[in-house]
């Protein structure tokens, strides 16, 4: 039986900063000597924004970090279609037919699930055709879809009881369930971000999967500030004083309200939550992932 290697899987309702934690998260495994290759599927191309680099269908080198190394790679279904059928059928023939979209379509419709699948396969394939792979991170669907992204191998198994389909299926759902694997929830300290985050993880749970780490991204330092508030410095106005208090108080509420959100997202999932500080907006995406990295230590 093939070694599995850790499989971290990160979601997260679309604009929290899902890529970006992905590529921390792989930064920061890189730091202790792994070479980690993080996967995008869908299409998505937020691999080649984060890092500036192209990213494509063969891992491609992203960034050196000591003794480690991390690499990116795109999976498309047309490919993962591909390599199943030469993997479990010898079809190496059919190979240039199989790049079509309709026939890639078709395949995918008479199964439901079968495109998440082999997806997925395609991503716990690596480590069989890549053996010097330490780790993989899978940049997963939005956490809207995850559910039905990860679940795909139970319905698509029990359709197609007996065929090769199935024991891909079966495979796949094998190496999900297995300790090395989990799934981690990247949020905002927000409503709707955290009301999706705790729905997520149960969504995980329900699957039989092992949820990791809550991930809250941007979070705010409270400010300090004074009871009362002292009155206007000689030189400003009133009305200048007021306009920059403002501001601060605004602030101070906005990081309080993250705090009620923590607790509650802590209380509903029983789950470690790491905090990411928010960055500065002049911090550039490439240069992100590395300020993120130590924050996710020993996940």
């Amino acid at each position: 039986m093939p070694v599995r290697r850790p499989l971290h899987i990160v979601t997260g309702k679309g604009g929290v900063g899902k890529t970006t934690v992905a590529l921390a998260l792989a930064h920061r495994l890189a730091g202790e000597g792994a070479r980690v290759v993080v996967a995008e599927v869908e299409g998505r191309g937020g691999l080649a924004l984060a890092t500036s680099r192209s990213v494509g269908p063969e891992p491609t080198r992203l960034l050196n970090r000591g003794n480690g190394q991390v690499l990116g790679v795109q999976i498309d279904a047309r490919r993962a279609l591909s390599g199943y059928l030469q993997r479990y059928y010898h079809l190496g023939f059919a190979t240039g037919l199989l790049q079509l979209d309709p026939l890639v379509d078709f395949a995918t419709r008479i199964a439901p699930g079968l495109r998440d699948i082999l997806l997925i396969g395609q991503v716990t394939h690596l480590a069989d055709s890549h053996p010097d792979i330490d780790a993989l991170v899978l940049d997963a669907p939005p956490s809207g879809r995850i559910g039905s992204f990860l679940g795909a191998g139970e319905g698509l198994a029990e359709l197609t009881d007996g065929s090769p389909i199935a024991g891909q299926a079966e495979s796949v759902m094998d190496d999900l369930r297995d300790p090395g694997c989990q799934v981690h929830v990247v949020t905002l300290l927000d409503e709707l971000p955290v009301t999706e985050a705790i729905e997520t993880v149960q969504a995980v749970r329900d699957l039989g999967l092992v949820p990791g780490a809550l991930v809250a991204n941007r979070c705010l330092a409270p400010p300090e500030v004074p009871a009362p508030l002292p009155p206007a410095p000689e030189g400003i106005t009133a009305g200048q004083w007021n306009a920059m208090t403002a501001a601060l108080l605004a602030e101070a509420d906005l990081a309080r309200g993250q705090t009620a959100w923590l607790a509650l997202l802590t209380h509903r999932t029983g789950l470690d939550v790491r905090l990411l500080p928010d960055l500065d907006p002049g911090t550039a995406p490439s240069d992100r992932p590395a300020a993120l990295a130590d924050a996710l230590a020993a996940l």
